[in-house]
């Protein structure tokens, strides 16, 4: 089984770099995607590749660039077999990219942020969210369908954050959580791979606690986990609707 799952993860990424997953995945912010670059609605032009080096993983995470950023498949289905190794689908990101949706800075980001109701068991809370791409109305829909799974299941909703201008621990990159795109769920509670093991390429075994229930919520509305990766982060969620669109998701190809 893991072999299997390993053999399709392989072809899945070489097949997997598609520029139209961009259009699909941000209909209303890029106007058209090739091999080339990426047109955005506003006029602003994205290479597609840079010509920085992309060989050893280290130089994938630091260097990539929007066909790296597509170069692994996310498999949005169930979790029976840990990912296989640096298999990271959405950790491979270009700053540039979400600079240019999102914000270039903090005080252009912050511009872009609301406020959302997010539902916990002891009555709601305020989240600061970026509304381009209506990004702030989906992850209220979120917390409106979470409120209707079973407590079990709620209680891992709890302890919510959103944005927060930083970079990634022991990186120079910015966490998502910076363009308010992203959100931590029971950060006490769930499990993050730098516990285990410092550096990128060292082996970590796989861990998690948090529900499918409410991961597959998630990604319904376009949110990547951090549970799917081998670097696994299972309080994270992203919005990164190009790897879930239909040209680009392992869920879409089966």
């Amino acid at each position: 089984m893991n072999f299997r799952y390993t053999l399709l993860i392989f072809f899945a990424t070489l097949l997997s770099a598609n520029p139209e997953c961009f259009e699909q995945g941000y209909p209303d912010l890029v106007q058209s995607a090739n091999e080339t670059s990426i047109l955005l609605k506003d006029g602003a032009v994205l290479p597609y590749r840079t010509s920085s080096s992309k060989i050893s993983w280290d130089e994938k995470i630091n260097n990539a660039d929007l066909k790296t950023q597509l170069s692994q498949t996310y498999d949005a289905g169930g979790i029976d077999t840990p990912p296989p190794y640096l298999f990271d689908p959405g950790r491979l990101r270009y700053q540039p990219f979400f600079q240019a949706l999102y914000g270039k800075d903090k005080k252009a980001i912050e511009q872009n942020l609301v406020t959302i109701k997010w539902p916990t068991l002891k009555g709601t809370i305020k989240l600061p969210v970026n509304s381009v791409g209506g990004v702030d109305k989906k992850l209220y829909a979120i917390g409106q369908a979470i409120a209707e799974l079973p407590k079990k299941d709620r209680i891992w909703a709890e302890g919510a954050t959103t944005y927060a201008y930083r970079v990634i621990k022991d990186t120079d990159r910015l966490s998502m959580h910076s363009f308010g795109i992203a959100i931590d769920l029971a950060p006490a509670t769930t499990q993050y791979w730098k516990d285990e093991a410092p550096n990128e390429t060292d082996k970590i075994g796989y861990k998690n606690t948090m529900p499918l229930s409410i991961v597959r919520i998630f990604e319904k509305h376009g949110f990547i986990w951090g549970g799917r990766w081998y670097h696994y982060d299972t309080m994270h969620f992203e919005y990164r609707p190009e790897l879930l669109a239909p040209s680009c998701s392992h869920a879409s190809k089966r």
